[in-house]
């Protein structure tokens, strides 16, 4: 059984791969944008936003007026640092080897003196984030973005960005450390952290969502410049306030 589980994944890595590398090449004007799916993608983006005023706002508000600040803090320091592994090995993809090198280095502080993660002492020391996935790294590798692309419930992505989601979620190093069923507790927290964050930009998202006239184009600006930006190097301290920043 897990030998035919790994031979799937080898293959969907394969099919994956044969996906992007049908997209055109090249580098990509900051403002081109390409939107072929756009009546589609509408459809998805309003299912969204119903699920955001149904759902999320009224349970992030909930979440952020009855669960202290410090214990948001621990939830959104564990998460982020189960995250670090797979940015880590993202990185060394990317031939970032310092980076891999410093990713790797928070994380190893933080499970050990941090207490698995609950708090954040590596940032003390000058130890900070620095996110990156499977789809930027595909964008190192010369792979294009592809079109646009609004996925239900996950938001805003391209054809290279929603091939790596399936990429990252697969060869997450800790998949394969931390067994079942403690595993599956790892989802909990991330669909807590995603509560955290939307309580913690709701003004962005709101001004985003709600106060724009086109809400679905304006995000998918954001989306789209950000991601460029992130993949040239060129993200800016503002950038990091962005909700859709490392989407």
């Amino acid at each position: 059984m897990i030998r035919a589980l790994n031979i799937f994944r080898i293959n969907l890595l394969i099919v994956l791969a044969v996906c992007v590398s049908a997209c055109a090449s090249g580098p990509v004007p900051a403002d081109h944008i390409n939107d072929p799916f756009e009546q589609a993608n509408r459809q998805v983006h309003e299912f969204n936003k119903l699920v955001d005023v149904v759902a999320l706002r009224p349970v992030a508000a909930i979440y952020g007026t009855t669960i202290p600040e410090e214990l948001r803090d621990i939830i959104d320091n564990s998460a982020n640092n189960l995250a670090l592994p797979g940015h880590a090995l993202n990185h060394l993809l990317q031939g970032g080897i310092s980076d891999a090198l410093e990713i790797t280095a928070r994380f190893l502080l933080n499970s050990t003196v941090g207490l698995a993660g609950l708090f954040d002492p590596a940032t003390n020391v000058g130890l900070f984030e620095n996110n990156t996935d499977f789809g930027e790294t595909l964008g190192t590798w010369g792979f294009a973005e592809g079109p646009y692309i609004e996925l239900p419930l996950l938001g805003a992505s391209t054809v290279r960005g929603t091939v790596g989601i399936v990429v990252d979620f697969a060869i997450d190093p800790l998949r394969y450390v931390i067994p079942s069923p403690e595993r599956e507790y790892l989802f909990l927290l991330k669909g807590m952290d995603v509560v955290g964050d939307r309580h913690a930009y709701s003004d962005l998202v709101d001004v985003l969502l709600y106060e724009s006239t086109d809400s679905y184009a304006s995000q998918r600006l954001t989306y789209l410049q950000n991601k460029r930006r992130n993949l040239q190097g060129e993200t800016i301290v503002e950038d990091l306030e962005d909700p859709y920043a490392f989407d």
